[in-house]
């Protein structure tokens, strides 16, 4: 489905590093996500960011409420980083054998 088409015109990869990795505080940010209709796809990850969020909303400001109210609030973000997705090149939600 088109996210256009459902009134959700900006896409944002957001990456995001936690502050500690304890297992509970780890559940519990995962939780978090999983409840925030923003989200779309969320990926724990290897390497400098601890997990990789994509979000789909209206425009900016309903990205900067996403921000105050998922990120900031969450005592155990450490920082974030955010991308807006100029235009969609390939998306192909399959996996291939």
């Amino acid at each position: 489905m088109d996210p256009k088409a459902l009134g959700k015109s900006l896409t944002v990869v957001v990456t995001v590093e936690l502050d500690r990795e304890r297992l509970d505080l780890v559940d519990d940010f995962k939780r978090a996500m999983r409840a925030a209709k923003e989200i779309t796809q969320c990926y724990m990850v290897t390497g400098d960011a601890d997990f990789v969020l994509i979000v789909a909303v209206e425009d900016v400001e309903a990205f900067d409420v996403f921000v105050k109210t998922k990120l900031y609030t969450n005592p155990n973000v450490r920082k974030f980083r955010s991308m807006i997705a100029l235009d969609r090149v390939k998306f192909e939600p399959r996996v291939t054998v």
